[in-house]
């Protein structure tokens, strides 16, 4: 047995103490809270006696009523969350225990042993790619002892090897043994208390008003009521954000200390690689589920985690995952690949470190490095295809898909999928060159003349693709310094290549980034130019002369995308009030702007229709559907109701506008990469 795991760390007792104290001050404040609500009935309660003791009449009596009600529905607004029923529903999981699952609790018994903690009241499979640590989080919780459940998602264990699946319930018992785990309940509570008073009381303000209607005396105390409720809402609210921040901030030091335990008593390699693939496997998972929701209960899945299988196969062939022992393999720097921002923002509300820094932390731990197990998971699941399956039709009900449809198998999906997701991809000779790039070359003819001594090798190099994903991180890094320059308050410090900073001084990084960016443009056009120059020169003239007429059409609907894209954008603002819930009078005001901002956004569409590059990709059914839009006479709105059919073409147009710009765009890049590539091999 282990004696000696690995101890919090003084990061962790700083961020505990911290939580701590912000938990203190909230329940102080809420009990002074309580208290003024209770002294507000004593004193209305003694001026409403003195009142009647004044003179007894219809008056005196609704009068003395109405300053006791409003101490009274403060008080109540305090604590009715206590009176509230949480009901959590557990019908979309299944209980195991160890006769139904030998090989599973025996790794769940080891790890108690190792870690010295209670082995969880319940065991649960869930249809998710995740595990978790949990209790039944009820108000006397706080007070009481309560016992801790495992929860394993049957996404998961069909994506990990054994000793992975090890190390990840490893770091679940890692919370187990941190009593830290108590402050959460409190926070719970806490959260609870704010969500029920600021964000959900506004059925109980009506009830307020609604009560106190009938009466003008009546009315007034009700309104009085309301007030003082607000009051104790802003009180509650500005200090909720100083909690959640404190809380988040423990719960990531939580994770580090979660994953040294179980880094300490697997090994590290494994607890890495599940991290990693972590993202991919839920990807998958999404992505076969939300098929069949698109598909509008056309198909059903008999077996939702093969299709999540089949996916991930697709997906790692897309980016270029290698599989080892049967899973695919995914390196940090795969993580990395597009991101080239130099910037680092702590995200104060997040409970979970970013994956990378966990990997980090982990390389670095205490390990006893128990062997591998590249066994997959799933083997050491009884009747796990008959669980997946009774998962599935438990996952299907959860997210309120209906029971119809035609059930497909996995080959059916595969085929299906790829029928409706058509993936374009671009010549591996390029290398991703063009995967975040166009080849638009302005002034082409000005090119031709310069010499072509660059070896194709060496135009495609890991070095000029990295500089594509260089002027993309500097262009997003100008953009959040922008974004920190204008609202300093907001987030108070940011880290730029490694140096700390204020972010009152983000400003002055700018002029650099804007020098650099303007070096790493220049640097890919005069290489888009040499690319250009080296296909035209291994070319016959009449290859040149497509070549050519490629590139300068490229140019030209790139010019005409950004055009027609702007002109999109901003007709579209205008129609963001018909997703909220607005006053008769403010429609009719957003219905006037609407309608004459639709007079430009319609000539826009005419000269898409008539004269622009992009002509030549409509279908009859497009130009038919723009010209409809055009020579309409839409109004929207029409005796306090919306005309829905006007409102669903014009959402309709919306989709089908920008998926013609992005289509026509990216089949004309294609068309150009091909041709290109096809110069190699003549």
């Amino acid at each position: 047995m282990t004696n000696n795991l690995p101890k919090i760390s003084s990061a962790y007792q700083s961020k505990l103490v911290s939580a701590i104290v912000s938990i203190s001050v909230f329940f102080l404040i809420y009990l002074i809270l309580i208290l003024a609500s209770l002294l507000m009935i004593c004193l209305l309660g003694y001026g409403a006696i003195k009142l009647l003791s004044i003179s007894l009449n219809y008056f005196t009596v609704f009068g003395a009523a109405g300053l006791l009600s409003v101490g009274v529905f403060v008080f109540i607004f305090l604590v009715k969350f206590i009176f509230k029923k949480t009901h959590y529903s557990t019908r979309h999981l299944i209980e195991v225990n160890r006769s139904h699952q030998p090989e599973l609790f025996a790794i769940i018994d080891e790890i108690v042993a190792e870690t010295k903690v209670k082995a969880p009241q319940k065991v649960f499979l869930s249809p998710d790619v995740n595990a978790s640590v949990s209790y039944n989080s009820i108000f006397w919780s706080m007070f009481l002892p309560v016992k801790k459940n495992l929860t394993i998602g049957v996404g998961l264990i069909n994506s990990t090897s054994v000793g992975e699946l090890r190390t990840i319930l490893a770091h679940e018992f890692g919370h187990f043994s941190q009593k830290s785990m108590k402050v959460g309940g409190y926070v719970n509570q806490a959260e609870k208390i704010i969500f029920e008073t600021v964000y959900n009381n506004k059925e109980y303000e009506n009830f307020i008003l609604e009560f106190s209607g009938g009466n003008a005396v009546f009315k007034i105390f009700g309104l009085i009521s309301v007030s003082f409720i607000n009051a104790f809402q802003s009180v509650l609210k500005s200090i909720s954000n100083f909690l959640f921040k404190n809380h988040a901030s423990l719960q990531r030091e939580m994770e580090y200390h979660a994953d040294a335990i179980s880094t300490f008593i697997t090994n590290p390699e494994e607890q890495a690689s599940s991290l990693l693939r972590l993202e991919l496997s839920d990807a998958a998972f999404n992505y076969s589920f939300n098929f069949y929701v698109e598909s509008q209960q056309k198909y059903l899945p008999k077996n939702l985690y093969k299709n999540q299988i089949s996916l991930m196969k697709i997906l790692c062939e897309r980016n270029n995952h290698p599989y080892v022992n049967g899973l695919p393999k995914i390196d940090a720097e795969d993580l990395t690949r597009y991101n080239k921002s130099r910037i680092e923002i702590e995200d104060q509300w997040t409970s979970h470190p970013d994956i990378l820094k966990r990997i980090e932390r982990i390389k670095t731990n205490e390990t006893r490095n128990t062997p591998a197990d590249h066994r997959y998971a799933k083997e050491i699941i009884s009747g796990f295809d008959t669980i997946c399956e009774t998962m599935t039709s438990k996952f299907l009900t959860l997210r309120s898909v209906k029971n119809v449809g035609e059930v497909i198998d996995d080959e059916s999906f595969i085929q299906l999928y790829l029928d409706d997701n058509n993936y374009k991809t671009f010549s591996s000779d390029f290398n991703g060159y063009y995967e975040r790039h166009n080849p638009i070359v302005e002034n082409i003819e000005t090119v031709i003349s310069g010499s072509s001594s660059h070896d194709v090798s060496e135009l495609f190099s890991d070095k000029k693709v990295s500089l594509v994903y260089e002027k993309s991180g500097i262009e997003s890094d100008i953009q959040t310094l922008q974004y920190l320059a204008s609202y300093p308050k907001e987030i108070k410090t940011f880290r730029f290549d490694g140096s700390l900073y204020k972010a009152k001084d983000a400003r002055n990084l700018i002029p650099d980034l804007e020098n650099e960016l303007k070096k790493v443009q220049k640097e890919l056009l005069e290489n888009d130019k040499a690319i250009f120059r080296h296909y035209y020169h291994i070319s016959d003239e009449d290859l040149k002369k497509d070549l050519l007429a490629k590139y300068k059409k490229l140019a030209v609907i790139d010019r005409e995308f950004d055009d027609y894209q702007k002109s999109l954008n901003e007709f579209t603002v205008y129609l963001q009030f018909m997703a909220v819930t607005l006053p008769f009078e403010e429609i009719r005001k957003h219905r006037a702007k609407l309608l004459k901002a639709e007079e430009p956004f319609k000539q826009k569409t005419r000269e898409l229709l008539e004269n622009s590059a992009y002509k030549e990709a409509l279908s009859d059914e497009d130009k038919n559907f723009l010209q409809e839009f055009v020579d309409s006479e839409y109004i929207y709105f029409n005796k306090d109701k919306y005309i829905e059919h006007e409102v669903s073409a014009v959402s309709l147009l919306i989709e089908k506008y920008r998926a013609l710009l992005s289509d026509h765009y990216l089949n004309s890049k294609l068309d150009l990469l091909n041709f290109q590539s096809g110069l190699n091999k003549n």
